[in-house]
């Protein structure tokens, strides 16, 4: 059984943190404490990788695109202070010369580095301590995947080396080669050539520390690229030991297309010095050696871009998720797949965005809109906008996978919308139908009023119309508005008529009598009127013929006189 990386509980940290220096730039921190080194991958007892929940809280925060920049390497030979030297601090991943190693599986700076790429793109730079790969209580095997997780996860890989790439230092990397073997591009196919998985490789960097040669080929100066691509042009020859490295050769080049190569001199003159070297102002180091350093750290920051698979920019939650795939498939004691890994991601990350979009669809649908089709069908479309807003900020790859959980939402959506409206439609149905109830008996009572009549009914019914169109809603609304009217006519109203009717014509019956008695009274009348004309003509006869009695009277008795 190998023999791995966990020394100590679970809590324990071999990295020290110290007070940042103005150097590089820095975001706010992720974690809780002041910035530190913190445990990424860990192997336990039995052998099993894992991922320390604290750094995947951390990972989880960082929803910007993340770029890594990892330093691997032998143990004991400075990885950690080219580290704290992109930090811009003294110290932080823990330097020593022991023989001991410091840095135990892959460790992870808890606080991002805001940076800018060259095409203006933000994100946020995570650098990655490894474990030396030569470490005494290693396996070959377990190097191999400690040196393949880095590789992986990486948007720019650094080779830390002393001395210059001779042949010892290229069979150190024969890890390249063997890391074909522990990993594939495809789940089919059988093994991937370095070439293939050359393709998702980082930019790679051969860092070689304490340089002392002259960079010189046929007399004339070269660049430290130029050496490097000397070192690993194929060497002639014939043979198994000719075969074994230039299948070395091969992998390098084909493993790292795009790769570049630093040299630092020995920053101090004095070898004893070198124990402390994070305890030395950097003023105090070698000029050459912090020129050096000054080159290596701006090609850091200035190339190192987002982390990228395919088209997807990988931002802290993604980073998390593929590391577990890789080492899922590590524990499972399987061939750790690209794609298979990837996919793996990107179903994870689809369903989490489908189920974002699913509750962002259901919180942003504005169920204040009255339950018309027209006004329910805006709030449908103003919620499908923020729900697929909120998918696409989540989800991840351009395939199937993201395609299926795409067409998922979009039937969510659309059923989740019919859902609301057949619910919408429903509470106002029995809205309307409660209401319409209410309105039969105001009008019930107001036909039934002692002093009813037609001209207050019909205002009465103005009136509970009105409010009705007023306050409920529906695709039933007007409907039952008409049934209702139809009902009140056939019913209270036709009723209220007929009484009135039945009184009109009471109070007409009524009001003949009254005529009849009225004509016969004037017909009386008219009886005694005539009777008393003909009595007055009697009497007016009687009077002038008294009178005229009287005169003759008179005149008879005139000649007496």
């Amino acid at each position: 059984m190998m023999r791995l990386f966990s020394r100590g509980s679970a809590g324990e940290s071999p990295h020290t943190a110290s007070p940042p220096t103005p150097r590089a730039p820095v975001s706010s921190n992720m974690s809780a404490g002041p910035a530190r080194p913190i445990r990424l991958v860990y192997s336990d007892e039995k052998g099993k990788f894992h991922m320390d929940p604290e750094a995947v809280a951390l990972l989880q925060l960082v929803k910007e695109p993340v770029g890594v920049v990892s330093v691997c390497g032998r143990a004991r030979q400075g990885k950690s202070f080219i580290l704290n030297q992109l930090l811009g601090r003294s110290s932080g991943f823990q330097v020593a010369s022991t023989h001991r190693p410091c840095t135990k599986g892959l460790w992870l700076w808890s606080t991002p580095l805001r940076r800018t790429a060259l095409d203006g793109t933000e994100y946020n730079l995570l650098l990655l301590d490894t474990e030396g790969i030569d470490a005494y209580d290693q396996t070959g095997k377990y190097s191999t995947q400690i040196f393949s997780l880095a590789v992986l996860l990486s948007s720019m890989f650094i080779y830390n080396q002393m001395g210059g790439i001779d042949e010892a230092a290229l069979d150190r990397l024969s890890l390249v080669t063997e890391m074909t073997k522990h990993i594939r591009v495809r789940a089919s196919g059988g093994r991937s050539t370095a070439s293939e998985l050359g393709q998702f490789s980082p930019i790679f960097v051969w860092l070689l520390r304490d340089f002392y040669l002259d960079l010189e080929e046929d007399n004339r100066k070269i660049t430290p690229r130029d050496y490097l691509e000397l070192a690993l042009r194929p060497v002639q020859g014939g043979g198994r030991d000719v075969a074994a490295k230039n299948e070395i050769r091969e992998s390098i080049r084909a493993l790292f297309p795009d790769r570049e190569c630093y040299t630092l001199v020995r920053p101090l003159t004095n070898e004893n010095d070198l124990d402390q070297l994070d305890q030395i102002p950097l003023e105090k180091l070698r000029p050459e050696f912090r020129s050096g350093l000054d080159s290596l750290t701006k090609f850091v920051f200035e190339r190192t871009r987002p982390k990228q698979m395919g088209a997807t920019v990988m931002t802290g939650p993604i980073l998390a998720r593929i590391t577990q795939s890789f080492l899922d498939a590590l524990n499972d004691g399987a061939v750790p797949t690209i794609t298979s890994s990837w996919q793996s991601v990107e179903e994870a990350e689809c369903l989490r965005a489908y189920e974002s979009g699913t509750e962002v669809y259901m919180s942003a649908f504005d169920r204040s809109k009255p339950p018309e089709e027209a006004a329910l069908r805006e709030a449908h479309e103003d919620a499908v906008q923020k729900s697929m807003a909120a998918f696409n900020a989540t989800a991840v790859g351009a395939g199937s996978i993201r395609q299926k959980y795409e067409k998922r939402l979009q039937s969510f959506l659309k059923k989740a919308f019919e859902d609301i409206k057949k619910d919408a439609f429903r509470e106002a149905y029995l809205q309307c139908t409660s209401t319409i109830e209410n309105m039969k008996e105001e009008l019930r009572k107001a036909c039934h009023a002692p002093d009813a009549n037609i001209d207050a009914v019909l205002k009465v019914l103005d009136g509970l119309l009105s409010k009705y169109e007023a306050t409920c809603h529906g695709p039933e609304k007007w409907r039952k508005a008409v049934l209702f009217m139809q009902q009140s006519f056939e019913g209270p109203l036709l009723d209220l008529i007929k009484r009135q009717m039945d009184q009109i014509g009471t109070e007409k019956s009524s009001l003949a009598l009254k005529c009849r008695s009225i004509e016969e009274k004037l017909n009386l009348l008219n009886k005694q009127l005539e009777a008393s004309e003909k009595y007055k003509s009697e009497y007016l006869k009687r009077y002038e013929d008294a009178i005229n009695d009287k005169k003759k009277l008179g005149d008879d008795y005139e000649p007496y006189n």
